[in-house]
């Protein structure tokens, strides 16, 4: 699977890239909303992983302005769990969220979940 994660927390977007690609995906990442929305005119994705509060544009602002196209499966990630956030994410093409902190097993079950032709690494 073409997987982009978009967070500004450049620790968090690398131990989630060296972890999916540790189970066979390909990975991008990008640490501003900005410059995920320019990628998204150059690529595709199966999934992108996507930070809800970031310093210049928030994940409402790249729903809005990126080209996400309807096959692409965009899972917001947040310690802001509102309810009015969540819908506003979901009204705008999201289709679920995964409360920060997460671990990799909870990671891996969404990727289960939403991308069903993942292939999960052996146990």
């Amino acid at each position: 699977m073409k997987i982009l994660i978009l967070d500004d927390n450049e620790s968090l977007a690398f131990a989630l890239k060296g972890i999916l690609q540790g189970n066979g995906h390909e990975v991008d990442c990008c640490l501003a909303a900005a410059d995920a929305v320019e990628l998204l005119k150059e690529r595709t994705y199966d999934l992108i992983l996507l930070d809800y509060k970031m310093p210049d544009n928030d994940g409402v602002w790249f729903m809005t302005e990126a080209n996400v196209p309807r096959a692409t499966k965009v899972l917001l990630m947040t310690a802001y769990v509102h309810r009015n956030v969540i819908n506003t994410m979901f009204k705008l093409g999201a289709c679920g969220y995964m409360m920060k902190p997460f671990d990799e097993a909870e990671l891996l079950r969404n990727l289960d979940f939403f991308l069903p032709s993942h292939t999960p690494a052996a146990a």
